[in-house]
């Protein structure tokens, strides 16, 4: 168990970065064991990003991430980092991202679920946004969305950590508050007066949607934080919702 005693060791961070090198020139038994020795940190970061599982290593999260690391093992470019060896990082975020994929693909209603936030909070920005190490790697932009959207909601009073918690319970509502909040973002004059005043316009908004208003302001929330993702053009998360259409 070398490698887990030893990753605060300077000279085995320098150590690590050649085993990184010699497991992606093929060295297939020093991957087996890197890996092996990396299960409780793998571990770990599924605990912290799938909720109600009590046997991780019995469950399909455990499978993909084993192939996220491995995955991360590959990817990582120890040349990219100039502030020095930052793999475990890299390797969580590989981690996290290959779980919210899955959460999506095997989502019945294909619906964005907020729920995949609910580990969030502060999260991304401490561990990678603010990690300039990070910069360059595939799919960093997606956390650099969910930084700047983060920032937005605290503008309203929402943290990013209890979007699951606005989120209507039934598929046919989710639809109807997305499509409230695509057409507030579409509509510029409305949109401005939501993000400059932080003002929700509810007359403005009945002018141009067919719902009733005590259900509207019940959901309010869940379609200010809708709203944001369509009026700011957040591609990634907005694919969320684009697929459930």
């Amino acid at each position: 168990m070398l490698f887990l005693f030893s990753i605060y060791n300077s000279e085995v961070k320098e150590d690590l970065a050649s085993i990184i090198d010699r497991i992606k020139a093929g060295d297939d038994q020093l991957r087996e064991e890197f890996i092996v020795d990396y299960i409780p940190f793998i571990i770990k970061v599924l605990s912290n990003s799938v909720k109600n599982k009590i046997d991780i290593k019995n469950s399909d999260e455990y499978s993909i991430g084993l192939i996220a690391f491995n995955e991360a093992i590959e990817k990582y470019d120890n040349s990219k980092n100039k502030k020095g060896f930052n793999f475990f990082s890299f390797a969580e975020m590989v981690i996290k991202r290959r779980i919210i994929d899955y959460f999506r693909i095997s989502s019945k209603n294909k619906e964005m679920p907020f729920s995949y936030f609910e580990w969030d909070d502060e999260h991304f920005e401490d561990k990678f946004l603010q990690d300039e190490s990070s910069a360059g790697y595939e799919r960093i932009e997606v956390f650099q969305e969910i930084n700047h959207y983060s920032e937005m909601l605290k503008s309203f009073g929402i943290k990013i950590s209890e979007l699951h918690k606005y989120t209507p319970k039934h598929s046919d509502s989710i639809r109807m508050c997305v499509e409230i909040g695509r057409k507030i973002a579409e509509n510029k004059e409305v949109f401005n007066k939501l993000v400059k005043k932080k003002y929700f316009p509810m007359k403005d908004i009945m002018k141009f949607v067919n719902v009733h208003p005590s259900t509207i302001e019940k959901n309010r929330k869940f379609i200010i934080s809708v709203s944001l993702i369509y009026g700011n053009n957040y591609e990634h998360l907005k694919s969320y919702f684009n697929s459930g259409r």
